[in-house]
């Protein structure tokens, strides 16, 4: 017998689970249970046992090996991405009059206890200037997607209070007045239509300005409200060293002229997609966001920089966000920039490695 490759073991009120992360089942396991599993991992069994029918009926263990595929990252990724595969088969073959019922049924079974999807944090509302959207009109769409570009060098200079919020509205904020389809057919309305698409129409993204170099605007870290479109100071402090330490010492950050943290919301996913496949979309729809602000951005003259790789507990502190149902998962640099893939101190350092050594 071979045991099965994709399996997990976890601890929970006292009983030892073994997850399936392939199948997608889990059972609780008496210890003799546990102790034969671990013989077969070890190849010292010596003699047969009902036990053996019983867990290869659950698919923990059978007669052929169950063939891995190849991975190169950790088991925490692999779990993650195999424990998400496959997981609505049963929807598969429905036709369009039982797919539908199936739907609705679920959607009016969660209806009546939504999340709030608008939050506002305390303090006073900080007003931002009208958007100009006339701003916008000077690229064509072509122009704009193929001038975007990752900059790793900015140059410290300022942005209006009006290019941010102007940034701002037509990338996170309310750029649609109302969700007119949804409105017009007399269904339940619960999100806000945004420039991007997000799972659900959820949108679990919530954006926080930390405030560089901004005309109007003290230095420190806001909470942008993007149904209302306007910012609530978190704290007030020059955050540009700090924030280069949060970012792992990336150092692209200096120079930059605004930064905007994205985090997600986990209760609006767990409400409609309770299922681990949701989490996701969620990933996904940072994603989607991010690609808003960039070429918002870049459509207004500005150059980005872009990073999933910070501190994310100090980030939490840094954000002051206090509860894990609200994490942050990428942030978005805007500035004006040198139009550098790399930067200036990069590569006088790869001009300084030994002749022969890669410069990739």
């Amino acid at each position: 017998m071979h045991i099965n490759p994709y399996l997990f073991f976890l601890l929970k009120d006292g009983e030892f689970i073994v997850w399936d992360y392939l199948h997608h089942s889990q059972f609780a396991l008496e210890p003799e249970y546990m102790e034969r599993l671990k013989l077969w991992s070890l190849n010292k069994i010596d003699s047969p046992s009902p036990i053996d029918q019983e867990l290869e009926e659950a698919q923990l263990i059978s007669k052929e090996p169950i063939h891995e595929g190849e991975w190169g990252w950790d088991y925490l990724s692999k779990i993650f991405h195999i424990g998400t595969k496959d997981i609505a088969e049963h929807l598969m073959g429905l036709t369009k009059e039982e797919w539908t019922e199936n739907y609705l049924t679920y959607c009016q079974s969660i209806a009546s206890h939504p999340p709030a999807f608008h939050i506002q944090k305390e303090g006073n509302p900080i007003s931002l200037p009208q958007p100009d959207l006339s701003l916008l009109d000077q690229n064509g769409f072509l122009e704009v997607v193929k001038r975007r570009k990752t900059n790793r060098s900015f140059k410290g200079e300022p942005i209006s209070l009006e290019y941010l919020s102007t940034l701002l509205f037509v990338s996170l904020g309310p750029i649609h007045e109302k969700w007119s389809d949804l409105e017009d057919n007399g269904l339940q309305i619960l999100g806000r239509r945004k420039s991007f698409p997000s799972a659900g129409g959820l949108h679990p993204e919530e954006a926080y300005i930390v405030a560089l170099r901004v005309d109007g605007l003290t230095p420190g870290i806001y909470h942008y409200d993007s149904v209302d479109h306007h910012l609530t100071l978190i704290e007030e402090k020059s955050v540009e060293a700090e924030l280069v330490q949060l970012l792992y010492g990336q150092y692209f950050a200096e120079g930059l002229a605004v930064g905007i943290f994205l985090t997600a919301r986990f209760e609006k996913g767990w409400w409609k997609y309770p299922h681990s496949r949701g989490y996701r979309m969620t990933l996904i729809d940072s994603g989607h966001a991010s690609q808003s602000v960039l070429l918002t951005a870049t459509a207004l003259g500005l150059d980005t920089w872009l990073t999933g790789a910070f501190s994310d507990s100090n980030v939490e502190k840094f954000l002051s966000l206090t509860s894990t149902t609200e994490q942050p998962l990428f942030f978005i640099g805007v500035g004006y920039g040198n139009n550098m893939t790399v930067d200036q101190y990069m590569l006088s350092q790869l001009d300084s490695l030994p002749s022969g050594q890669s410069k990739e």
